[in-house]
């Protein structure tokens, strides 16, 4: 299985836009990606499209995938 940290955030112009993070920690908790990600916004460390600067946390969660061959 393929596991895949996806954290979402508003942007100033009313959109959302999001971050994937391939192969995340095991153990991982939403209070942890919260604490980072609020780091993040402070510094300003994103922008979206067009320059909008991303504002807010709106979640994270992990997309798990199970891949299996054709017989």
């Amino acid at each position: 299985m393929k596991e895949t940290l996806l954290i979402e955030f508003a942007v100033e112009n009313g959109k959302n836009t999001a971050i994937s993070i391939p192969d995340p920690r095991e153990g991982l908790t939403e209070n942890e990606v919260y604490k980072a990600m609020m780091e993040i916004l402070e510094r300003r460390c994103l922008l979206a499209e067009n320059g909008a600067t991303v504002n807010g946390y709106k979640k994270a969660y992990l997309r798990i995938v199970d891949e299996q061959a054709l017989p």
